[in-house]
Order: C-alpha cells, then structure tokens, then sequence
C-alpha cells in the first residue's frame, strides 16, 4: 500500500505569522492526505539571537495552523552558515521520515534551483570557486562570486534570501536524498508578511496584525504579561561574556579567524552591543556572522574549541508538539524520539547529550533574557513536557 506522504518543513516561526500559515494551507491544497512535520529551530534563531517567544509557544501556534508535529532543530546546528544550517536540517527531516521537504521561495522554481545545484556539482564551478577563494574570499562569498562570474542574472536571484537558502536545501537533497521530493511555494512579494515586522510592530506596540486572529491574541498575552525575550538584556549578556573572556579564551574557541579575536576583544571596550558590533564589521565580517559567533560564546561555556567549530550532527529528535490525532507518526521516526529531557540524558550517546545540554542553556539563556523576571526561570527544558493538541 502506498505511504501517505509526510511533508517536511525547517522553520523558525518567529513568530508565526499569516504568511506562513498561507504556507501551511498551500500544502494541505496540494497534498490533502499529507502528514506535515517541522523542524523548528528552538530557543535561539539562525540570526544570531534568541527568539522572541518560547519555542513551545511557537510549536503550538503551528499545530493549531495545521502542522502535525514539530521536533526541535538544534542550537548546535541552528547558528551556522546558511549551507551547514539547510544541509542539517535536510538531514534531520529525512531522519523523520519525511518523503517531501516544503520551502518558500521569491522566485525560483523547483526545475530552476536543480539546474543550479547540479552546475555546481560541475568542474566549471569547481574552477570559478578556488579561484574565488584564491582571492582570499570566506567560502560563502567565494561561491556567490563564483556564481555571478557564471550569471549576474541568477546572482542577482540568489541575493534574495529564501532563493538562497531553497539552492542549499536542493543541493543536499541531490547530493544525499534523490528520492526525497521538492515542494516550493512561492512568497507572495506584493503583500510580503516578514517575522522581522512581525516582532518589531509587537516590540513597539504589544500587538502584530501580521499574526493569525487566534495567535495575534495568545501573543499579546505574552507581551502584556512580559514573558517575551528583552534583547537589551541579551545584548547586555553578549557584552559581557565578550568583556569578560580573556584574548587567548576568544583564540582557544576556534571561533575566529584571520586574528579577528584581537579587533572582537578590543571592540569589547565598548559600552553598548551595537558599538562593539559596529567597530568590528565589514565586508567580510557581516553583522549575522558575528551575532552568530557571540551567541555561539555564550553557548558554549568552558569547551575549548567551541563545539560549534565544527558541529558532527546528532542523530535524535526533541518533540516540542504534536497533533493527538497524528501521534502515529511518531512509531516510524528510526532515531530517538526525546519526550523527557531526563531520561534522554542518561541514555543518549555522548555526542548527542552534548548538543541536547547545548539547547538547555539557550532555553536558559533566553529565559534570563525575559522582560520580566517572573519568568526568568532556569531548566524549563527539564520539567516542560510535549505540547498535545487536538
């Protein structure tokens, strides 16, 4: 008997907004017998920072939209390049048991985004990238110059941030996973709804109309309560932790390169976040680089080198919620499926305990970071169980 298919989705959700749940109802048209499965990136987002609600909030929010079930996409994987994030995150869902990944994107379809993974499998962009990288360009921008030598057309596509990361998830899937199938939507660029607006207008007022009705009025709680993430507190963290580590601790982290560290700690004098980050950026230096290397710092405590230097993907699943009624699901995932953080840190393998603790103090960490201190709370991850919906 033919599988139902199980659509799969990485998502940072935040916060859940209309357009994403636009997205979620696309794939329902698409695939009405489809099982939708998330991979959601949990307390800390790819940016570099935490995000600004509790991610079993944001989990639910996406059940009640249509999801079936959403694990937790590790920190450890979560603050890195775009090609690692996409490419772990590939792997993941293909762990769940998916049969299809889902992504968005602003313009490139499916057949166009192949065409470009597979010419750069090619000895062509093989040449154009070391020459790139000859030229002292990081691997990234070597490759986007490499691109644009080729095509400034398809560049210019691929300066456009969902097009690029739709190239690296297809690039995985056709290096690793030819029988996973590819499902994009497209962003709706007239009346684009960003979760960067969405947390501004909820930062500046309590409230977002870019939320569906039910989540705008559940999130509005969560502001007016103060149970929202207060950045200022975390860019206090960020300078503190860059003031406090000595020169050969910033070295020793394996987190910089090119004697960066010595700029990073010098910039560290500085009295606010935005100054230190502003003093070290530049062309080669992006802002979501270094937000991701201090939110790195602070994640990775006394472990020399960080262990996001070069993370070894870990093979399990967090569940943060689920549909009762899809619970199946869950009897077909082949790794380990966590429900109780306890229990999965006596019997998880050493490597995965290590980024199962790693998630723990980014929950920590953005619990410190609340508005108000009545939910500054430590080891939530601890005593938080699945979210069960109906």
């Amino acid at each position: 008997m033919k599988k139902n298919p199980v659509i799969g989705i990485t998502a940072e959700w935040n916060p859940f907004h209309s357009g994403h749940a636009a997205m979620i109802k696309e794939i329902r048209k698409s695939f009405p017998d489809a099982r939708i499965i998330s991979a959601m990136s949990g307390s800390f987002v790819q940016r570099g920072e935490p995000a600004i609600f509790d991610k079993w909030s944001r989990a639910s929010w996406s059940i009640s939209s249509g999801v079936d079930a959403v694990f937790e996409y590790p920190a450890l994987y979560v603050l890195q390049s775009a090609d690692s994030f996409s490419e772990n995150a590939v792997h993941l869902l293909h762990d769940l048991g998916c049969t299809h990944i889902a992504f968005s994107t602003e313009s490139l379809d499916k057949n166009q985004l192949f065409d470009i993974a597979r010419w750069m499998q090619t000895e062509d962009y093989t040449a154009r990238l070391h020459q790139e990288l000859k030229n002292g360009l990081p691997y990234s921008r070597a490759a986007s110059a490499a691109i644009n030598s080729f095509s400034n057309k398809l560049y210019q596509e691929l300066i456009k941030p969902n097009n690029l990361l739709g190239l690296r998830y297809v690039e995985t899937v056709s290096k690793y996973y030819p029988d996973l199938e590819v499902f994009i939507t497209h962003r709706d660029m007239e009346h684009n709804i960003s979760a960067s607006d969405a947390r501004a207008q909820l930062l500046e007022t309590g409230s977002s109309l870019l939320l569906p009705p039910n989540i705008q009025e559940e999130a509005e709680i969560l502001m007016q309560s103060g149970n929202y993430t207060d950045f200022n507190r975390y860019e206090d963290a960020c300078l503190f932790m860059s003031k406090a580590l000595g020169l050969s601790d910033l070295s020793d982290s394996g987190l910089f390169t090119e004697g960066l560290e010595n700029k990073w700690k010098k910039e560290a004098e500085k009295t606010t976040f935005p100054q230190m980050l502003s003093g070290i950026k530049s062309k080669r230096y992006l802002y979501s680089k270094l937000k991701r290397i201090s939110a790195s710092l602070l994640l990775s405590g006394t472990k020399k080198p960080s262990p996001f230097v070069k993370p070894d993907f870990s093979r399990y699943a967090r569940l943060l919620a689920l549909r009762q009624e899809s619970s199946e699901l869950i009897h077909h995932i082949t790794i380990p499926v966590i429900t109780s953080a306890a229990k999965a840190m006596r019997t998880l393998d050493e490597k995965s305990r290590e980024a199962l603790s790693i998630d723990f103090l980014a929950t920590d960490i953005q619990a410190y970071c609340r508005h108000s201190d009545r939910y500054r709370y430590s080891n939530e991850d601890y005593y938080h169980s699945p979210e069960i919906l109906k």
